[in-house]
């Protein structure tokens, strides 16, 4: 596990050097953007008292009344955002954040899906997107709205029981909760087929949690056999997504799925891209975007993809095995 271990010391290094004792960014103190994974980001690296104070400046800087997010991000990243804002203010003991989010998420879910729909001119319509509404299913949970929490697993339930025989995985689904069955581009495209294609595994990791958290808050494990399935429609690929440039917390969301199950193909997955990850990181405690090396884009969009990549050290950091 040293390579885990040196890889979270390295991020904890960045962390500390580009987060200053109040919480606030180096980089850009104003700029949303750099705050939204931070706070869990922080807790699960060991830092938690300063996650708490990132948690803090969320709260006063960016937040406004009604829990809407001050933010220049498209709608469904500000959901995104909002789902792992609540995640972490919740660890971080931060309720007033947390319950305000969860308020603001709660608000924004369609009582029929569960989902979080929004316009989408590709499709024409307003859909949901499974890892956007999975972003708030588990924060939802995470903050103790199962019920909620529980009117979106239902329809991952349904959305994984309907495409069983289909050689992908249509990622958005209507206000009725039906499949819109075209494949998505963009922010979007789609996260699974049977090509040669890279895919987007991480885009499933919200899910995952979203059925793992719900399932041990509700005390039902038929949740866990669902998330399960997720994983093996990840793995029904003809590569190995482990070396998947976008897998990242793919391996947090199987590490929680074995916290519930203890199968030992899960742990063995995730120690497998956890290897890869740790490879893959610069000197300097974060990860490029793969695939690809973009390392010259925004900082804050680097953070935000070594954040996921972060995910799944920091849980092997922390696995005791």
């Amino acid at each position: 596990m040293k390579s885990f271990h040196d890889a979270a010391a390295r991020l904890r290094a960045w962390l500390e050097r580009n987060f200053d004792a109040d919480g606030l960014c180096a980089i850009d103190p104003e700029d949303s953007r750099y705050y939204y994974k931070t706070p869990y980001l922080m807790i699960m690296a060991g830092m938690r008292s300063r996650g708490a104070r990132v948690a803090r400046q969320i709260m006063e800087k960016f937040v406004v009344e009604d829990g809407e997010l001050k933010s220049a991000a498209a709608p469904a990243n500000r959901v995104y955002a909002m789902g792992w804002i609540a995640l972490g203010a919740a660890v971080a003991e931060r309720f007033d954040l947390a319950h305000l989010m969860a308020d603001r998420l709660e608000y924004l879910q369609d009582p029929r899906c569960g989902g979080i729909l929004l316009a989408d001119e590709e499709a024409g319509e307003e859909v949901a997107e499974v890892c956007f509404s999975g972003g708030a299913g588990m924060a939802l949970a995470a903050v103790g709205r199962l019920q909620s929490a529980r009117l979106m697993c239902d329809t991952f339930r349904c959305l994984i029981d309907e495409q069983k025989s289909a050689p992908c995985f249509y990622n958005r689904f209507r206000r009725d909760g039906s499949v819109l069955a075209r494949k998505a581009g963009g922010d979007w495209e789609m996260v699974y087929d049977l090509g040669e294609e890279e895919q987007r595994p991480a885009n499933f990791a919200t899910v995952v949690n979203a059925l793992v958290w719900t399932g041990r808050g509700l005390r039902q494990p038929d949740y866990f056999a669902v998330a399960r399935r997720y994983v093996d429609l990840v793995y029904r690929h003809r590569s190995n997504p482990a070396h998947f440039g976008r897998s990242t917390k793919f391996g947090w969301s199987m590490l929680n799925l074995y916290e519930e199950t203890g199968d030992p193909d899960l742990l063995e997955r995730a120690l497998e891209l956890g290897e890869v990850l740790a490879a893959r990181q610069s000197d300097d405690g974060l990860w490029n975007p793969q695939p690809g090396d973009v390392s010259e884009g925004p900082a804050w969009s680097r953070l935000a993809y070594s954040s996921d990549c972060a995910m799944t050290i920091c849980a092997l950091a922390n696995l005791e095995v």
